[in-house]
Parts: structure tokens; sequence; C-alpha cells
């Protein structure tokens, strides 16, 4: 083989997987989805009429949720982590209900409005992403949404706790952080 050879199937070698992995950006979207609890949440940039808005607002005076990214694990309330490929999975294919999310910076009557910061501003809560499928937006819209729905619903319940049951993904986290403030 000559050296014209040798740079043409190095070039093809290079050339093919790039190409391989561009297409895949005409492809219909994933479905990403989270069990937890009695739902399954999934999260779609596309939904006319998610069951859940969320705004994610680092500049908004009050937001309902403070949220701050953190490098270790290990300093997290919040921990999403899926090494795995971002092949498709089947958490979207289940009999508990499915409720939709879509994260939506513009969305002017958010159901969920969360700050999300890197540095070490006061936060509710700390968050860890190490995904191929969700970005740092979508794991704290998820993760919001599933604090939400573990919030009472009225102020007659207000001072009720959550069950464990509805606890199970905060694990020791019940209430945001004593210090900050929710509306």
């Amino acid at each position: 083989m000559n050296s014209l050879h040798k740079s043409v199937l190095f070039g093809l070698a290079i050339a093919l997987p790039a190409a391989a992995q561009g297409f895949q950006a005409f492809l219909p979207a994933k479905h990403r989805c989270f069990a937890s609890g009695a739902a399954t949440y999934q999260v779609s940039a596309t939904a006319r009429t998610p069951d859940y808005a969320v705004r994610i607002d680092n500049h908004a005076t009050h937001p309902d949720l403070r949220m701050q990214l953190v490098d270790e694990p290990t300093a997290a309330d919040f921990v999403l982590v899926d090494d795995f490929d971002a092949a498709e999975s089947n958490a979207c294919q289940t009999s508990l209900p499915l409720k939709t999310i879509r994260v939506d910076d513009q969305a002017l009557r958010p159901d969920l409005t969360i700050s999300l910061a890197a540095g070490s501003e006061a936060s509710d809560f700390k968050l860890y992403v190490h995904s191929a499928r969700f970005s740092h937006d979508e794991a704290a819209a998820l993760f919001g949404v599933m604090w939400r729905a573990t919030q009472p619903h009225n102020l007659a319940n207000a001072e009720l706790p959550a069950s464990a049951a509805d606890l199970t993904f905060l694990h020791h986290v019940q209430q945001p952080r004593s210090g900050t403030s929710n509306r």
C-alpha cells in the first residue's frame, strides 16, 4: 500500500464516524424519561401542552427554587448520572402516569421558575449532573418538578410533611436549606 492509499483510508476512518454522528442530528428527538415514585416524567422540548413548563432564569428576583451545580456527587442533594450511551431507554414505556416537562426560557407563566448557578450563591438544593441524555437545565427542571410534586398543594396542608414514599428520590432532603427563601 502506498502512502496515498493509507492517507485515504485514514481520512475515511475519521470521516465516517463523524458523518454518522452528524446524521443523528436529523433523526427524531429521543424521548428522555425518568421514573420516580408514582409517576414517570418525560422531558420534551417539543411538547405543545406540557404538564409542567419550567423556566430556567438565573436573574429571577424570586425563583420558586434555587439550585447550585456542583462538581462532586458527594456534595449534591440531587445526583443524575447515566454514563451509558445515549440510546433510547424504555423508561417511557410504563403503566405509571406520564408527566411531560418542557424547559421554556421564554414562558410567560411557567409552572416553576428555577435559578441554576454554578457558583457558591445561596441555593435550596445542590445538583450534580453527569448525563449523556439530560442537560443541566433539563436535570434541574426534572428535579424541580419532582420536588414540586412533594410539596403541599394548599394552605390547609402546609404544615404536614410529605410522606416517605413521595420522598424516595430526595433521600434525606425534605425541605430547602434554611436561610433561603421561596415564594
